[in-house]
């Protein structure tokens, strides 16, 4: 027997049964989805699109275990979606403050917009490694090792470069310095 197909004379009993039990399994899941009753269609189906997968083991079974098993398999497929939806909903506001676009400051704009053309100008008055250290770090967001390895140099000189780079940003940029000044750059990548 394939998956999704039963016998005819088991599609027969399937039937007799979904005519004995759907009415009491329909009138539970409207219960359970307060009235909704396209929902509560859907629970039904979806209970006896379990039965059918599990009726060699149902159909030796008295009605009214069967009408249990129904009934306890459409409270069970109802309270997964319930779960589901609640989980939807509490990511629901992560998801869209990801998405959300942002209302961007334009003074704050305008600030970044200048402080960043203020970096940029300091790094390409820099001595020739530093600066290529400083555009793989920060124009290509290379990590240390790949700096390392693509200006064949210690990593330990990449991040000596790269702190020496941040002290004169530092230096010429002064509180208006546009980076997070808790850790070094050199230091974590």
């Amino acid at each position: 027997m394939s998956v999704g197909r039963i016998p005819p004379h088991e599609a027969q009993e399937l039937e007799a049964c979904f005519r004995a039990h759907a009415r009491y399994v329909f009138e539970h899941a409207c219960v359970l989805t307060r009235g909704d009753q396209a929902l509560a269609h859907d629970l039904v189906q979806a209970a006896f699109e379990a039965a059918a997968m599990n009726w060699r083991e149902l159909r030796g079974r008295a009605e009214e275990q069967r009408r249990n098993w129904l009934h306890r398999t459409m409270a069970n497929i109802a309270v997964s979606g319930f779960r589901r939806e609640a989980a939807f909903r509490d990511r629901l506001p992560r998801i869209e403050l990801l998405y959300r676009k942002v209302q961007v400051d334009p003074l704050e704009q305008a600030f970044s917009s200048i402080m960043l053309e203020r970096c940029w100008q300091v790094i390409r008055g820099l001595p020739e490694r530093q600066h290529a250290v400083a555009m793989l770090r920060w124009g290509l967001d290379m990590k240390q090792n790949e700096i390392a390895a693509v200006l064949n140099m210690a990593e330990k000189t990449v991040s000596v470069h790269l702190s020496r780079v941040r002290r004169r940003l530092l230096t010429q940029l002064g509180e208006d310095y546009p980076f997070d000044g808790s850790a070094p750059e050199g230091a974590s990548s």
